[in-house]
């Protein structure tokens, strides 16, 4: 029976999705047009702006659960698991990691390690751990779906490369060693500079070009298995045939020019590779490559960025639910900004599996995370301040509708509540608790669209189905109670007769 149950679990669709919420597993399954819906949009914006908070409190009775945010009974360092704040120091972090990088390439001593250089490791070691914490709170699919982990696996991987090519060239002195590993770190920049400049995706025109170049990448690499199906047998054909006059190298690199638009090179070496076969091959390969394929691939990423841009908002949307999501998915009390994170690395991680129950351990991580943050902290504070002067005491500031003048009512407002006169679902009363239910706000006060004359006519014919809901069901009950009436009458009269 043990067996038996192990092996359902492994084969279970469903099991890589335990511990994921319903929109972590719209993003893992590409549900765009869910996550572009305007309810969902208001809720994620929720979160990217702190409206909605997964944790108030810092202390070691600390539990998660999504709540609006009310600025006066929440603790200030929890405002660091805000995902705008997130990508903010996400930046500034790049930016730190960019000047090392160019001191330590200017500079480029290859006798001694230099302070820039130092502080680099530490800089690229910080990073890899806040990677590793990002995966284990995330998971692998979830942490999959955003393309810029991608870039930042490659450059984790680059700097391990050079870090462990310095620290050997500096231990046995050798020149090569040195200088490859200058090399490998100067391919750091192709990687490192546009993940600092990925703070573009989250506005809707790079947010739409980023998926359009994912796309049509996915799409050149399956056409590229064919074209090199094509290149290998002309290849194979060209080496045979002039053996004696090109060797495979030689044939490699002819063939490669042509690929690239050379197609001179091929009408010149076409009679030294043989004059009989040699012509009528070559003026197929040119054909082939510079007029079929070419023009092939290029209708076909044509179409795949037509394709993305015609649901471009969708696209965006998307993008930017991907990384809300994806900074808001940690079920860890304290998070640690890098490089802040090496230090409750080295503090406190190895006491993790001596006393991984130990309540002191948690309020030693809280304490040092405070001591640390308390800049970043005071810096959140004086901005908020600032942007929501006046609007401290309202825990629905970020959810509230349009102001209206008064005496004046929104059509939107008259529903089920006006008529039946029961309070509506859509609106959150601060007697009870909290209810992740916004409703709609014009463009001015909120980050997403406001919803479209088709959802408003929607919403409205919902509203008057619910009317009519109630009108037949009171309709039934009133009919069910004359029919009752009518029975206990026609037993009175059976009864009178006896």
């Amino acid at each position: 029976m043990d067996d038996d149950s192990d092996d359902d679990e492994e084969d279970d669709p469903t099991a890589a999705f335990e511990g994921l919420n319903a929109l972590e597993i719209a993003a893992v399954a590409n549900a765009k047009r869910f996550l572009s819906q305007h309810v969902v949009q208001k809720i994620i914006s929720g979160i990217w702006n702190g409206d909605i908070v997964f944790w108030d409190t810092m202390s070691i009775n600390s539990s998660k659960h999504p709540h609006f945010y009310n600025p006066t009974t929440s603790d200030p360092y929890s405002r660091l698991r805000v995902p705008k704040y997130l990508k903010c120091w996400e930046v500034l972090f790049f930016g730190v990691f960019l000047c090392l990088y160019y001191s330590v390439l200017i500079v480029r001593d290859e006798t001694r390690l230099t302070g820039p250089e130092i502080a680099l490791f530490f800089w690229i070691a910080a990073f890899f751990y806040d990677e590793l914490s990002e995966w284990a709170d995330a998971g692998a699919i979830f942490y999959a779906t955003d393309i810029w982990n991608l870039f930042d696996m490659i450059m984790i991987l680059i700097g391990i490369t050079f870090a462990v090519l310095r620290i050997v060239g500096i231990m046995r002195p050798e020149t090569r060693c040195n200088d490859l590993a200058f090399d490998v770190l100067a391919l750091e920049a192709l990687f490192m500079i546009p993940r600092i400049c990925s703070i573009l995706s989250l506005s809707p025109y790079w947010g739409t070009l980023i998926p359009c170049l994912k796309e049509m990448g996915k799409d050149f690499i399956k056409f590229m298995v064919l074209i090199i199906i094509v290149y290998l047998g002309f290849l194979t054909t060209f080496s045979l045939v002039g053996r004696d006059s090109f060797s495979l190298s030689k044939m490699t690199g002819i063939l490669t020019k042509i690929f690239y638009g050379s197609s001179y090179v091929g009408f010149e070496v076409m009679d030294q590779i043989d004059p009989i076969f040699g012509p009528p091959l070559m003026v197929i390969f040119i054909t082939l490559s510079s007029f079929l394929l070419m023009g092939s691939l290029t209708g076909m990423l044509s179409n795949s960025f037509s394709r993305v841009v015609t649901h471009a908002k969708e696209e965006y949307l998307y993008v930017y639910s991907v990384y809300v999501l994806e900074a808001s998915t940690s079920n860890r009390l304290t998070h640690f900004y890098p490089p802040f994170n090496l230090l409750s690395l080295i503090l406190f991680r190895p006491w993790r599996y001596i006393f991984p129950r130990y309540h002191k351990y948690r309020a030693g991580r809280i304490w040092l995370l405070k001591v640390t943050h308390a800049p970043i902290v005071a810096v959140i504070k004086f901005y908020e301040y600032l942007k929501y002067k006046g609007d401290d005491d309202d825990e629905f500031r970020g959810f509230k509708g349009p102001k209206e003048p008064k005496g004046r009512r929104r059509r939107s407002d008259i529903g089920p509540a006006a008529v039946t006169g029961r309070p509506s679902l859509a609106s959150p009363r601060r007697s009870g608790p909290a209810r992740l239910l916004p409703t709609s706000r014009t463009r001015g006060e909120d980050d997403v669209d406001a919803p479209s004359s088709v959802e408003v006519q929607v919403l409205e014919l919902q509203q008057k189905i619910d009317q009519l809901t109630a009108v037949v069901l009171a309709m039934r009950e009133s009919q069910i109670a004359n029919e009752k009436n009518e029975a206990g009458a026609d037993a009175g009269n059976n009864l009178s007769s006896f």
